[in-house]
């Protein structure tokens, strides 16, 4: 019986969609980390600015005065996490164009692979 010639060809382009659907596993467990520890940080930052706004009221009620500015308070809550959600934002469109770019590898490889003729 006569050996498939493009038999070779075919098990390397398997391996190659393979490795980049892994690869494509990866990126995905990545962003979730990522948008957890980012979560997380917005979480925190919620809670130490409300305990941080609860210390100054409760000071200020016992009498005492500390020049504390609640609207200045509150815009530095406001661009931290402005901040923080605008560097979810890219990193979510960076995830997305790395996933993109592996997902077209793997379809040319499939194209490939599925245009070799069976000898």
């Amino acid at each position: 019986m006569q050996r498939d010639k493009n038999a070779d060809q075919r098990l390397e382009l398997n391996r190659q969609i393979a490795h980049k659907e892994s690869q494509l596993d990866e990126l995905n467990q990545e962003k979730q980390n990522y948008i957890r520890q980012i979560e997380h940080y917005q979480d925190e930052m919620n809670r130490l600015y409300r305990e941080e706004e609860e210390l100054y009221y409760n000071i200020e009620q016992s009498g005492r005065s500390l020049g504390w500015n609640a609207s200045s308070w509150r815009e530095v809550r406001r661009a931290i996490l402005g901040f923080s959600r605008s560097q979810l934002e890219q990193m979510e469109q960076d995830f997305r164009n790395e996933a993109i770019q592996l997902q077209n590898e793997i379809e040319e490889a499939q194209r490939e692979r599925n245009a070799l003729p069976w000898d």
